[in-house]
């Protein structure tokens, strides 16, 4: 006759702290889906994280030009909900597929007043008149969309200091930053997105409709 070892016949302690084990496990499972499915923040998307649309401060003054030759202040886009970035017309890597993303964006949001804003890195070389051909070439609304031009020092100081991007130049090459920043009606700085994720413009597309409510 065989005999069993103590794996095969198990002592009912044993088995009753197993029993206990599994019981808290399948507890904590059903209470973690329980509160996925009932949490008032589950979205059917899949996306279960809350908006973050936190004031990171305010935009400074500047006294920049446009295409066409205006003075632009702070002030001419209150009460407007406006995203900018900051590029270069002799940029061939990642200025044209900015300005290709922000295109879109533009007819997106055609109808709800939204603003957009392209500071050039390169003024000394981007007159008004050559950025004016720029925005041409893209076949974008000069109405609603700026292409604003300065002095250098200004510029830098705006970028690094005003929007805290980064900004540099190596010899001929200028250095600058790829993200798109949300402003609110109040000129406050609302949303930092990085144009080469995809994931992040789709959260700019969510972003601006919110601030379009708040404001």
């Amino acid at each position: 006759m065989e005999t069993e070892t103590p794996a095969q016949n198990p002592k009912p302690r044993e088995r009753l702290r197993h029993g206990l084990l599994w019981g808290v496990l399948i507890v904590v499972i059903v209470g973690i889906v329980g509160a996925n499915i009932w949490s008032p923040h589950h979205q059917d998307s899949g996306d279960d994280t809350e908006p973050d649309l936190s004031v990171h401060h305010q935009v400074p003054d500047f006294s920049l030009i446009d295409q066409r030759g205006a003075l632009v202040t702070p002030s001419d886009l209150r009460g407007k909900i406006w995203v900018v970035d900051f590029i270069f017309t002799r940029c061939v890597a990642a200025c044209p597929l900015m300005t290709d993303k922000m295109k879109k964006l533009q007819e997106e949001f055609a109808e709800s007043g939204v603003y957009f804003v392209s500071v050039s890195v390169d003024p000394e070389y981007d007159t008004p008149d050559v950025l004016f051909q720029y925005a041409n070439r893209f076949g974008v609304d000069g109405n609603t969309w700026l292409f604003l031009t300065g002095e250098k020092e200004n510029i830098y100081h705006l970028t690094q200091d005003g929007f805290g991007l980064a900004i540099g130049q190596q010899e001929s090459e200028v250095l600058h930053s790829a993200r798109f920043v949300l402003v609110d009606h109040r000129g406050q700085i609302r949303g930092y997105y990085d144009s080469n994720e995809d994931e992040a413009l789709q959260k700019l597309r969510r972003d601006i409709p919110q601030l379009l409510i708040e404001s």
